[in-house]
């Protein structure tokens, strides 16, 4: 009996690669991994993006302007960058694991730039005094948020491009849709509390507001590489290293890189889906705070409320979708978000003109990409190869990159031409295209066995 009773109270293991949990372990890495995931969330998609349009439009710049600092050279910089980083990665074989080295060392120096943002203002004033007299605070502005962009962007593609590769080393594959779900559940929460709370006095204070943000970064990033361990992982396939050229392994590499990401029609397709739904927001993204204040005659106060009230809706709704995707396709989910997104572009271009109307799609927009964008990264873990993914999400973030560069002055210079109620165009647009490229996603992957039996393809 006692040995019946002991072997029932045996707690049960969990295993993704050499690593094994026990359900209080995992929850605790989940909870660093999740801590890492709102620290970026809040520093790369909310304080930079949300108050770099501003700062730029202080500066009294063009919209073609501001998309070039925003979106092309970060674009640029991705494309060359992200590749060569995440296939390193994948590649890396250190005591501390092959991601948690680069996040560790690039931490501080994101969060310094990000603060030297935050300090345009004096940096161009001494710039002025000192050195260019004669130049208008507007022109040298505008240089210095250029380059201290630039070398943020740079730093960050170490981060950006390797802090999500984490959860599909060491989580295991039967919990990503439910780690998801609370990720953006968190991350909604965050939305809700920095557009509410934050966003307006952000605006007024963001030298205070960049600091705070920059501490719970190092502190989430501190975390995250001290108390996640990573497993062992099989050492890398050098047949490539023992030829004697240098000129002639870099080729190699490169030849074998491009081969293995981009000779299956499933992979192309999936990047281009993903490259045509970033590049569907960019216009929102850029300018969605300045059509409610300018044509709308909204305060930020007023608009902050709006999309906290949206994340607050949502964080509702993805928590039960995260345990969704675990039994049913991400790839569904994010096709009929992508459908209702078309249908409400169509909507909010010809009937959004006041607060009130605005609020209403504001809301359901945020509603809708919060569920898009927590099936999109279970979409690309369940398609390409496991043991390969860092290396397949910068093949991704390649064409990404190569369609946002395009996207970004298209869409600044049609934003410029037509004016901010562009965003509505532009979005329904690119969506119905990505829609289009998903189904011959969906196809191929039906035809690979599906739910139950596809096996990624692989180059020979």
């Amino acid at each position: 009996m006692d040995g019946t009773d002991n072997m029932a109270r045996k707690p049960v293991i969990y295993k993704v690669g050499t690593l094994k949990y026990t359900l209080p372990k995992l929850i605790f890495v989940c909870f660093w991994i999740l801590c890492s995931y709102l620290a970026i969330n809040l520093l790369a998609y909310k304080m930079v993006p949300t108050l770099m349009p501003v700062l730029l439009d202080r500066r009294n710049l063009t919209s073609r302007e501001i998309a070039l600092i925003l979106s092309t050279i970060p674009a640029i910089i991705n494309t060359i960058l992200c590749p060569v980083i995440s296939t390193i990665s994948d590649k890396t074989r250190t005591r501390w694991g092959r991601r948690i080295p680069y996040l560790a060392v690039s931490a501080p120096f994101i969060v310094l730039f990000m603060m030297l943002i935050a300090f345009e203002p004096e940096i161009t004033e001494f710039l002025r005094r000192s050195c260019f007299p004669g130049v208008s605070s507007d022109r040298i502005g505008f240089w210095v948020l250029a380059v201290l962009m630039s070398i943020y962007v740079t730093i960050f593609q170490v981060p950006g491009s390797i802090v999500y590769y984490v959860v599909a080393d060491v989580v295991p594959k039967q919990f990503i849709g439910t780690f998801m779900g609370f990720s953006a559940f968190l991350g909604t929460g965050v939305t809700f509390v920095f557009n509410y709370f934050i966003l307006d006095r952000a605006i007024a204070a963001p030298k205070f507001w960049f600091a705070v943000i920059g501490i719970f970064y190092l502190a989430a990033y501190g975390g995250l590489c001290y108390f996640v361990k990573e497993g062992e992982y099989p050492p890398v396939d050098s047949h490539i290293e023992k030829r004697k050229s240098f000129l002639s392994k870099c080729k190699e590499h490169i030849l074998l890189y491009f081969r293995e990401c981009y000779s299956h029609r499933i992979y192309v397709m999936l990047f281009v889906t993903g490259g045509l739904t970033q590049a569907s927001t960019l216009c929102r993204n850029m300018f969605n705070l300045l059509f409610a204040t300018k044509d709308l005659k909204m305060t930020p106060a007023e608009f902050g409320q709006t999309m906290a009230i949206g994340a607050l809706i949502s964080a509702v709704v993805v928590l039960p979708m995260g345990r969704l995707m675990d039994k049913i396709h991400p790839i569904r989910v994010f096709f009929v978000s992508g459908l209702i997104i078309i249908a409400m572009n169509a909507w909010g271009y010809f009937f959004v003109h006041d607060a009130k109307s605005f609020m209403v799609v504001g809301i359901l927009m945020v509603l809708t990409y919060a569920i898009q964008s927590l099936s999109s990264q279970p979409m690309m873990i369940a398609i390409v190869p496991t043991a390969q993914y860092g290396q397949f999400n910068s093949a991704n973030s390649m064409i990404n990159s190569g369609i946002m560069v395009i996207a970004s002055q298209l869409g600044g210079y049609c934003t410029d031409l037509f004016g901010y109620r562009m965003i509505f165009i532009w979005d329904f647009l690119l969506t119905a295209a990505a829609s289009i490229t998903l189904l011959i996603v969906w196809h191929d992957w039906k035809k690979r066995g599906g739910k139950e039996n596809y096996t990624p393809p692989t180059f020979n």
